[in-house]
């Protein structure tokens, strides 16, 4: 059963270093709180080191440490910076008031006060107390559930039947969970698939799909079906099982290696990018071919409304070829302008002149973005033949 506040007696921690008034607040709540009651403001932080209360009563005219001071201690220190404190105090001018409440206090009650105002006002910030701690504790369940999650699509992801050969790679998730995927494999007839994957969103949401895919891909290679063959199961799978504003947006490659013909689909990703050896070699600054988008994305329409025939490529020695995802050309700078496609590739041209690594265009991304941090995952492969 869930603990409710009326279970237990809230631990009240009272400072006043005159005995009367220690006498008074003990008469008045004793019997409804768990009490303790100490004379002075070192007393006070001794006693919290103790045990964590639940509301403090802080009277502010004291001879070794103010109330303001045991206040300005408490949250300035992360672990009782939570602590609620209502100032009980003498002090009626406006202007103390304005301090007590600058300090963290969450009240400030004079003195005298009645019993039912008191009562009242502590049984407000107790409850306010109870509930931020609630909710603390439900937000560190629902952060180790997410954490085993993660944990568990990101391991389904993982397969050892990825071939890595050809292929550069650069993965920058703004999650733990990633919503961009990639996925490589070699049939018996010396065809490598890749495909190249953006879930729609990012983190858990968008990641969460992505074991299915995986699953559906290497299967569906390892059995030798063509490529329409994979991009069907794909397709109406995430059809008949993601919500409508849920989709993959995706490049799936077919490079048959024994006649060295790429052929490409692209279902609204950014323009895959073909450079030949031969423009490479040039001394001039070599051209590019743009293989664009010819349909939406996979999960919207049922296979057969796609209608798109690939764009089919003879991928030589020192071909290159480039796939990324949008959160690469989407990043943003101070002044609303995105770093684009242009961008993108003159920093794939650069990355290829100086022979860098891939994630030397991230150092680019950050640096035109003046360090504002990533909205969406990137990832960026490079297919050298």
């Amino acid at each position: 059963m869930p603990l409710k506040l009326s279970d237990y007696k809230p631990y009240v921690l009272a400072v006043d270093d005159e005995p009367l008034n220690r006498l008074i607040l003990e008469d008045l709540i004793e019997n409804r709180f768990e009490l303790q009651l100490v004379d002075s403001g070192q007393a006070c932080l001794d006693a919290v080191k103790m045990k964590e209360p639940d509301l403090i009563l802080l009277d502010i005219n004291m001879p070794d440490l103010s109330g303001y001071e045991v206040c300005e201690a408490l949250k300035a220190n992360p672990q009782t910076s939570h602590i609620p404190i209502i100032f009980l105090t003498a002090k009626i001018s406006t202007e103390d008031e304005r301090i007590g409440l600058k300090l963290g206090a969450v009240d400030y009650i004079t003195k005298p006060f009645t019993e039912s105002i008191l009562l009242a006002r502590m049984k407000t910030h107790l409850s306010l107390h109870y509930s931020r701690k609630l909710l603390e504790k439900n937000h560190k369940s629902l952060q180790q559930e997410r954490n085993y999650i993660e944990h568990l699509i990101n391991s389904m992801r993982r397969d050892k039947r990825f071939e890595n050969r050809a292929i550069r790679q650069l993965v920058s998730p703004v999650e733990a969970s990633n919503g961009d995927i990639i996925l490589s494999a070699i049939n018996d007839y010396n065809h490598q698939h890749i495909l190249v994957g953006d879930f729609t969103g990012h983190g858990l949401m968008a990641a969460i799909a992505g074991p299915l895919v995986a699953s559906l891909f290497y299967t569906n290679v390892r059995n030798n079906h063509l490529p329409t063959a994979v991009l069907r199961v794909i397709n109406d799978e995430l059809c008949s099982k993601l919500p409508p504003q849920n989709f993959l947006a995706a490049t799936y490659i077919d490079w048959d290696k024994n006649s060295g013909q790429v052929s490409i689909w692209n279902f609204g990703m950014p323009s895959c990018l073909y450079l030949s050896s031969e423009d490479l070699s040039d001394s001039q600054r070599p051209n590019i071919q743009k293989i664009d988008s010819m349909s939406v994305a996979l999960g919207i329409i049922e296979c057969d409304e796609h209608k798109v025939d690939p764009v089919t490529i003879q991928f030589t020695t020192g071909d290159k070829l480039f796939i990324f995802t949008d959160g690469l050309a989407e990043v943003m700078n101070a002044d609303g302008e995105a770093f684009g496609v242009a961008r993108t590739i003159e920093a794939l041209f650069q990355i290829i002149e100086d022979d860098l690594e891939l994630n030397e265009i991230l150092q680019r991304v950050t640096q035109f973005s003046e360090g504002k941090t990533m909205k969406d995952d990137t990832t960026l492969i490079e297919i050298s033949a």
